[in-house]
């Protein structure tokens, strides 16, 4: 607060004349309710009888936007059922909500929040009750929250038939009528259309034409539940001046979603000169020869002024935009508009970066910087075999050949690692000699940037072992071989700091760092390298104890050789998509030379699903051992490095896979992208960073020269192609921590241009699996300064630790991550 002695004194006298100054210090009067509007709830779906998800919420402001506290609301139901009170008084916040009890009936049902006066009153809520056995339509796609009367909506509705379940329903022929649901005007356009063999139904030209007001419609179809749009706000009279107030850019990239900044800002007055709220301003652009993308209607608010969120054009030219307003228009400066370079379709590699060691063991640590180690730890002597010097690497801070070593007492080499629930990244095992494990565990802290010293011993030495995070913050650390060289049957869980047997496994041999994921019904999936993937429940009770694998024919891979050295990755809950690798087909038997060639197969397979099975998930264009997967921010999945040739014996500079590759889980597409500079076949990692670029690097450093593989001390980083595609959103704040189901807030200045939420667990990778990493597309709202994102709803989903949450635009750009836990 500004001291008084510093005011102007003429300040100071309007102060006073106020009466906001008193002896007794400042006053200030109680903010006055302005508004009402929905905070939360809208559009749910249910079971009749039953209490909805999420509690439906408003919020009363102040004129300035502000919270107001202390205002009864008043609740009422229309269509059957209940609200837990028909009065609630607003918090805090601003902020009172009920919870929605469901009717008996299927359908559509409303309720409604009043304050006496205020704007914006009452709100409405539409929400669905579905039973067991009737189908529901689903507005797949909004119509334009804005319309001009007369005009065909600028986006048109797609409504999607749906089982009960929430699962689509593929109906083709089902007639969907589309209606006037509130609002004084009338519905023109095709209102009746069919639907297609998915079971969706799109409609191209529907309008509205009435007066100025809200507006919601109603889409119905002979035995479903019907499905009501959002409002729909059709504009007052326009106005007779319209002046462009933010220009576009003058230059952009063909496709490009300009940058917030230069998105148009438009101003409407009346004959008067006043500013005209409500009105629709529309935009297009000359020549005609190029794709105007993006919301193509901003409204004006009560200032007058309408500002469009994601424009941008596709097609290279020189184009003007014209915005119109009733008979009013202003058009723009030319906007250069070029082609996307090269590396938007292949992506680019950056030059070598030194590293003084082997990094074959990497990982990306909450506080954002590298932690890695390979097998000697001056990078290729064997002087040193007992110990392991890893490195602690801040990306922006040099190369890494001055990166903080972090010494740990033991060798790392071949152990297995994974994120614990506090980000804290555990190691189990190591390295004894070539086959041999050690039976110690290491635990790094990323704040205090040390090793804790002192752990509890597993009971078994371990070499190549997975370590897997469990839902309950528990660690399970599987497979590898002892320190007499022996296959370890039996998995080791960590909880309350010390290791507990599961020796209900039996006797099953695992292959080396077996590809194990959580699946949704929470429950550890080997999805490899056998043929045959399992099931591991940790906390079944077999005859020899906890512990119990099942699995079933359907589990069996596609490719009918084991998977050697082959690459896994959890692309969303439950759905696993597994590429290359070449094998015999026992593991364990010495491979014959037919037997131990690479694939180039990928299979894919939907632990949701009621019976589960590998399915073709195409194949890449090289075939490939000893490669990396890495998934991206915009859901697809790259493939780095890896070999044509068998086993380790047929590894040459020859037989390299240089060119990346990129898969498409919507398509099952495979597109080869730019070639890396060096070999990397075994030992190498690929690790996603939080600027959405990949480091791909190491490889060699195991053989001290019996065969020719390389020592790479070094590594690229790969930039893909969305990083070539224009401007990037960014993320302003995310909360360090959430938790499950929760809804917290990303901010943001692309809020209007935001169309995928995602997160990305913190990659810890190691010979071709990297075992932390696996993704979340999340539910999300737009919100004035950002996105409300929704977290799964359980752990299964999304077991605790650290990931990486970005904000994609509708051409897939991601901005930079932000580490978040979820715990």
């Amino acid at each position: 607060m500004t001291p008084l002695k510093q005011l102007h004194p003429w300040a100071l006298i309007g102060l006073l004349a106020l009466g906001t100054l008193q002896c007794g210090g400042d006053t200030v009067a109680p903010p006055t309710p302005s508004a009402i509007a929905g905070a939360a709830g809208d559009a749910q779906t249910g079971l009749v009888g039953q209490t909805l998800a999420q509690p439906l919420v408003v919020l009363v402001s102040d004129a300035s936007g502000g919270p107001v506290a202390g205002v009864s609301v008043q609740w009422d139901v229309q269509g059957g059922g209940s609200v837990s009170a028909a009065s609630v008084t607003t918090g805090s916040d601003g902020k009172a909500a009920v919870q929605r009890v469901l009717g008996s009936v299927p359908g559509q049902v409303t309720t409604t929040a009043s304050v006496s006066g205020l704007q914006g009153s009452p709100v409405t809520f539409v929400s669905t009750a579905a039973d067991a056995s009737t189908p529901m339509l689903l507005l797949r796609t909004q119509p334009s929250s804005t319309a001009q009367s007369g005009v065909e909506f600028a986006v048109q509705p797609v409504v999607q038939l749906q089982n009960p379940d929430g699962s689509d329903r593929a109906e083709s022929g089902l007639a969907v009528t589309a209606s006037l649901a509130s609002g004084s005007g009338t519905l023109g356009g095709t209102l009746t259309r069919a639907s297609g063999p998915d079971g969706s139904t799109a409609f191209t030209d529907l309008k509205l034409t009435g007066p100025a007001g809200a507006y919601t419609l109603r889409f119905t179809a002979a035995g479903t539940v019907p499905v009501v749009s959002a409002t729909i706000t059709i504009g007052g009279t326009s106005g007779s001046a319209v002046l462009l107030t933010g220009n576009p850019p003058v230059a952009a990239l063909s496709g490009e979603v300009f940058a917030p900044e230069v998105q148009p800002v438009v101003e409407v007055r009346d004959a008067n000169g006043d500013p005209a709220a409500g009105v629709a301003v529309t935009v297009s652009a000359t020549p005609a020869s190029g794709t105007l993308e993006g919301g193509t209607v901003a409204t004006t608010d009560g200032a007058g002024v309408a500002r469009f969120g994601d424009l941008g054009i596709r097609g290279p030219g020189s184009y003007t935009l014209t915005f119109a307003a009733g008979s009013g228009s202003v058009t723009s400066a030319p906007i250069a508009v070029s082609a996307l370079p090269s590396e938007a379709t292949t992506g680019k590699w950056g030059p070598l970066v030194p590293w003084d060691i082997v990094p074959l063991h990497m990982h990306l640590l909450p506080n954002k910087k590298v932690l890695a180690w390979g097998k000697y730890e001056d990078g290729t002597s064997m002087t040193s075999m007992m110990a392991t010097a890893p490195r602690l690497w801040t990306p922006s801070q040099g190369a890494p050949t001055s990166a903080t070593v972090v010494r740990a007492d033991t060798m790392l080499f071949c152990s297995g690692h994974a994120f614990m629930p506090d980000g804290r990244l555990m190691v189990s095992g190591g390295h004894k000699q070539d086959d041999v494990g050690i039976d110690v565990t290491n635990i790094f802290d990323p704040q205090s940037e040390s090793w804790q010293p002192g752990l509890p011993k597993m009971a078994h030495g371990r070499w190549y072992p997975t370590v897997t995070t469990l839902p309950d913050g528990r660690m399970l650390t599987m497979a590898g071989r002892d320190s007499a060289g022996r296959v370890v049957t039996t998995p080791e869980v960590w909880a309350n700091g010390a290791w507990a047997e599961l020796r209900g496994a039996g006797t099953l041999e695992i292959p080396y760092y077996p590809r194990n994921f959580v699946a949704p019904n929470g429950l550890v999936f080997m999805a490899g390298e056998r043929i045959q993937a399992r099931w591991f429940d940790p906390d079944a009770t077999s005859a020899g104890g906890q512990g119990k694998w099942t699995t079933s024919p359907g589990l069996a891979h596609r490719w009918p050789f084991n998977r050697d050295y082959g690459t896994a990755v959890m692309y969303e809950p439950g759905k696993i998509m597994y590429a290359g690798g070449g094998g015999n087909r026992t593991w364990g038997q010495s491979p014959d030379a037919k037997d131990n060639q690479p694939t180039a197969t990928a299979e894919k397979i939907d632990l949701t699903a009621a019976s589960p099975v590998w399915s073709s998930a195409g194949s890449m264009a090289i075939p490939r051992r000893h490669l990396n997967s890495t998934i991206l921010p915009d859901g697809t999945v790259l493939i780095t490095g890896g070999t044509r040739g068998g086993g380790f014996v047929d590894i040459n500079p020859g037989n390299a896979a240089r060119e990346a590759e990129l898969w498409d889980p919507a398509t099952d597409q495979w597109t080869t992208l730019a070639a890396n500079s060096v070999m990397r076949v075994y030992h190498s990692v690929s690790l996603l960073l939080p600027d959405g670029t990949v480091l791909h690097g190491a490889s060699g450093n195991a053989f001290a020269g019996a065969v020719p593989v390389p020592d790479q001390q070094n590594h690229e980083i790969f930039s893909p192609p969305y990083l070539f595609k224009g401007a990037r959103p960014t993320i302003t704040s995310a909360p360090a921590s959430v938790g499950y189901g929760q809804t917290f807030a990303v901010a943001t200045p692309n809020a209007a241009q935001i169309t995928g939420v995602r997160w990305i667990h913190l990659g810890s990778v190691t010979h071709a699996f990297d075992a932390g990493q696996r993704a979340n597309t999340l539910g999300f709202t737009r919100t004035a300064t950002g996105v409300s994102v929704t977290a799964p709803a359980n752990a299964n989903l999304a077991p605790p630790g650290p990931y990486m949450i970005f904000v994609l635009n509708r051409n897939g750009v991601p901005s930079a991550g932000k580490v978040v836990m979820v715990q």
